[in-house]
C-alpha cells in the first residue's frame, strides 16, 4: 500500500497561479492505495466503484499513463481517503483530490515498473492533474502530494515540467488547527475570476506587491525567523483581499471570519488566516501552544475543529 498527503497553501494563494511563489503544508491527512491483478480494470473508492469511465479523476490518471506505457496491467485498485476530508457531508479543501491522483500514478507505476520513479510520478500526476481541471490549477497540491512540504513555483511548460520545487517542513514544536465554518466556496469559479481580471494594470501592480512579501516570507521561514516572516504574509494577505476586492469584484473573507482569525491570534496563534483560495469556508491558525484555547473557543463560535501535523509526502505504507 502507498499512500500521498492532503495539504494546506498559507503562502501564495491566488499568486501561485500567475506564477508566484509558495509554501504549502502537507498534512497528515492522507489517501491510501493497494491495487493487485484483476481481469479488469475496477476501482474501488471512498465514492464509488467505477471500472474505466465515470470518475474524471480516474480517467485522467489513465489517459496520461496510457501516453507513457504501452501496456498496463488489469488491476483491482482500492483508493481510499480519510474521512477528515469531509466535515458533514462537505470536502473540507484540503487536497484530496490531489493525494488521490498521486496515490493512483504511484500504485499503477508501481505495479508496471516495479518500483517507485518518484520524478515520473511527479510527472504524470501534473500532467493528469492539469488535463482533469482543464488547466486551471498550478500543482501546488501535486507538489506536496509527492514531495510533502515544499516551496512551490509552478510549471510554464507542462511537457519539460520545470516548476521549482524545493522540500521546507514546518519548524518543530508547531500545531496546526483548522476550523470549519460550513461555508462553501467554490475555488474554480473564484481562480476564473482572478484569471479574467489578470490583464489590468493594478492587478499586476498588486500582484508584484504580493509576490515581493511572499518571497521575504519564505525567506525568513528558511532562515527559521518565523516571527518576522508573518509580518509579511499578513501585508501579503492584506494585498491580496484589496485585490479580490477592488479589482476582481470578489470577497476573500467577510467580518465574521476575520473576527475567528483575530480571536485565535489573541488566543495565542502566531497567525490565522484562510487558506488556498479562501472564500470562508476554512481557517488556518498556527500556534506553539494553546491550541486547546482556540479550540474551545472557536467551537463555541459554532466551528468544526481538527488539529493536522506537518507530514512527509508519497510512501509505502509499513506492512504492505
Amino acid at each position: 500500500m502507498i499512500s500521498a498527503p492532503g495539504k494546506i497553501l498559507w503562502i501564495g494563494s491566488y499568486s501561485v497561479v500567475f506564477g508566484g511563489i509558495s509554501h504549502v503544508i502537507a498534512i497528515d491527512r492522507r489517501v491510501t492505495c493497494e491495487s493487485s491483478r484483476s481481469t479488469s480494470m475496477i476501482f474501488e473508492t471512498s465514492y464509488g466503484t467505477f471500472f474505466e469511465k465515470g470518475n474524471d479523476l480516474i480517467e485522467s490518471v489513465l489517459e496520461v499513463l496510457r501516453t507513457h506505457y504501452s501496456e498496463i496491467p488489469n488491476l483491482r485498485v482500492k483508493l481510499r481517503n480519510h474521512p477528515d476530508f469531509q466535515v458533514e457531508g462537505r470536502k473540507t479543501g484540503l487536497g484530496s483530490s490531489s493525494a488521490a491522483t498521486v496515490a493512483l500514478v504511484g500504485c499503477i507505476t508501481l505495479e508496471v515498473e516495479g518500483k517507485l520513479d518518484i520524478e515520473k510520478i511527479y510527472r504524470f500526476s501534473q500532467e493528469a492533474n492539469y488535463m482533469r481541471q482543464k488547466g486551471i490549477g498550478s500543482g501546488f497540491d501535486i507538489a506536496a502530494a509527492v514531495y510533502g512540504s515544499v516551496i512551490y513555483r509552478r510549471f510554464r511548460d507542462l511537457n519539460k515540467m520545470d516548476s521549482y520545487v524545493e522540500p521546507l517542513r514546518l519548524p518543530i514544536g508547531l500545531r496546526i488547527i483548522l476550523g470549519f465554518t460550513g461555508k462553501s466556496s467554490g475555488t474554480v469559479a473564484l481562480v476564473k475570476k482572478f484569471i479574467d481580471s489578470s490583464n489590468k494594470v493594478r492587478f499586476k501592480e498588486l500582484m508584484e506587491e504580493i509576490e515581493a512579501d511572499n518571497e521575504m516570507a519564505i525567506k525568513l521561514l528558511k532562515m527559521g525567523r518565523l516571527d518576522e516572516a508573518t509580518v509579511h504574509i499578513r501585508l501579503a494577505r492584506k494585498n491580496l483581499n484589496m485585490l479580490a476586492e477592488e479589482v476582481v469584484g470578489v470577497e476573500l473573507e467577510g467580518e465574521e471570519e476575520r473576527k475567528l482569525m483575530k480571536m485565535a491570534e489573541e488566543s495565542g496563534a502566531i497567525i490565522a488566516l484562510m487558506p488556498g483560495a479562501g472564500g470562508g469556508d476554512v481557517i488556518f491558525a498556527l500556534a506553539e501552544d494553546k491550541i486547546d484555547v482556540i479550540r474551545k473557543r472557536w467551537e463555541e463560535r459554532g466551528l468544526k475543529t481538527m488539529e493536522v501535523k506537518d507530514d512527509e509526502g508519497l510512501r509505502v505504507e509499513d506492512g504492505s
